[in-house]
């Protein structure tokens, strides 16, 4: 694209250039024209990886806060949108794995007895030591092990699924998992 071409955003890479340099300047007019200029496209494509509006207006503020905060790095080797079009693809993807773990159901409420106590009083206790010991076993797994076997466990991700949420390889995920069932079948031997 020629120097006098408008993008999509309808500068042109000359208005662009001079923008990124009021920006590296502390000029707050150019951050409110920058906001005003790419606040619809950082948001659909955070959006198209959330599908939350508000998890994606979130995202897209915090992109313009990284951009804010680190103009003074963008050195023009791309341009100024797909800089901020990785941002914001970082930010989203994180989100999308900080919820996708606040959304895990605790392994208590996962492993339930008889709803009805009093249609097998031993059967209902059996079942809350049960909940109780795989609770306790899981919670002694390290981090990593812990997760990869919750996801896997409990949500039924598979591990390419694991492997994208946790930030490891397919083969780290499979090996997380191996180790995990090793260690529960110990801690839980008694059980079978």
């Amino acid at each position: 694209m020629s120097d006098n071409v408008s993008g999509r955003s309808g500068q042109t890479r000359e208005d662009t250039v001079q923008l990124v340099e009021r920006l590296k300047a502390g000029d707050e007019q150019a951050f409110e024209e920058l906001v005003g200029t790419y606040r619809e496209r950082l948001y659909r494509v955070a959006w198209r990886i959330l599908r939350d509006d508000e998890s994606a207006e979130d995202a897209a503020q915090e992109a313009f806060i990284k951009v804010h905060r680190y103009i003074a790095r963008f050195e023009g080797r791309s341009s100024l949108y797909t800089w901020m079009y990785r941002i914001t693809v970082n930010i989203a993807l994180n989100k999308l794995k900080r919820d996708r773990f606040r959304q895990m159901v605790p392994l208590g409420d996962m492993i339930r007895p008889d709803r009805n106590p009093r249609s097998d009083p031993s059967r209902a206790a059996m079942g809350s030591e049960i909940v109780e010991r795989v609770k306790e076993a899981v919670e002694t797994l390290p981090d990593k092990q812990r997760a990869v076997f919750t996801l896997k466990f409990y949500e039924g991700l598979s591990h390419k699924e694991i492997a994208g949420v946790v930030g490891c390889s397919e083969g780290t995920s499979k090996a997380n998992y191996f180790h995990a069932i090793r260690k529960m079948r110990k801690l839980l031997g008694d059980l079978r």
